[in-house]
């Protein structure tokens, strides 16, 4: 009798084992199956007006926006030659200067079956340096579509993450061309159809995304009055 009793006891614990193993494999699946619709084009787009030069100075991080390209060489050049014990000029750390680092966003075209929608990309290109020469530079440009073999740089062999190419010693100079080259290959039609500005970047939601936000933590602290005034009611 007991030895029945324990036999069904140990069936229905195998079943439920079973049943929980199928289900995670089945929630698994599910999971592999979320693929996003939209592809990518690998086109990039590089909006120059929302190029800034950021670094560590002695009195904080200091972030210089809507630079031109043109200019920019100047500004770094003059920084530089500050005095050392100035506000404004570059920090020391462990006998090293901050790294200059001078970046722009972008836009890339993704597309599914007949339709075509346009993404933000912060940051999309960046230059990083210690010397205000660019001798030992860095440079990193998103997509892993957007260089081909006619571009005026060559990437660096190894350690190139997917959708990413970085370049080594590369000066203003080749990082604004290649800026230029890149959005030379962009047809028109697209460039006029971009909706994108520098003032995209200042937040990291949409009107839509920020609107639903502030919905909710209206309601939060709307719940949240309640709660004090339902506290103060009890209390009496």
């Amino acid at each position: 009798m007991l030895s029945n009793i324990i036999k069904r006891f140990s069936s229905g614990l195998n079943k439920q084992s079973l049943a929980s193993q199928q289900n995670k494999k089945h929630i698994n699946n599910h999971k592999n199956d979320a693929v996003s619709i939209w592809q990518d084009t690998g086109q990039v787009y590089y909006l120059e007006n929302t190029l800034k030069l950021t670094y560590t100075s002695n009195s904080g991080v200091m972030t210089l926006e809507k630079l031109s390209l043109n200019e920019l060489p100047d500004v770094i050049k003059a920084l530089d030659a500050m005095p050392a014990g100035s506000p404004l000029a570059r920090a020391t750390v462990a006998q090293q200067d901050d790294a200059y680092v001078v970046s722009v966003c972008g836009v890339t075209w993704q597309k599914s079956h007949d339709s075509v929608r346009i993404k933000a990309l912060p940051e999309a290109a960046m230059l990083r340096s210690k010397t205000h020469c660019f001798t030992k530079s860095q440079a990193v440009f998103k997509h892993a579509f957007l260089l081909e073999h006619d571009d005026l740089l060559t990437p660096s062999i190894g350690g190139k993450k997917e959708g990413v190419y970085t370049y080594n010693r590369i000066t203003i100079e080749d990082f604004t061309q290649q800026l230029a080259r890149a959005n030379e290959r962009i047809a028109p039609a697209m460039r006029k159809s971009i909706p994108v500005h520098s003032d995209n970047f200042k937040t990291a939601f949409t009107e839509h995304e920020q609107t639903v936000i502030d919905v909710f933590i209206g309601e939060k602290r709307s719940d949240g009055d309640d709660a004090i005034d339902l506290k103060i009611v009890d209390e009496s």
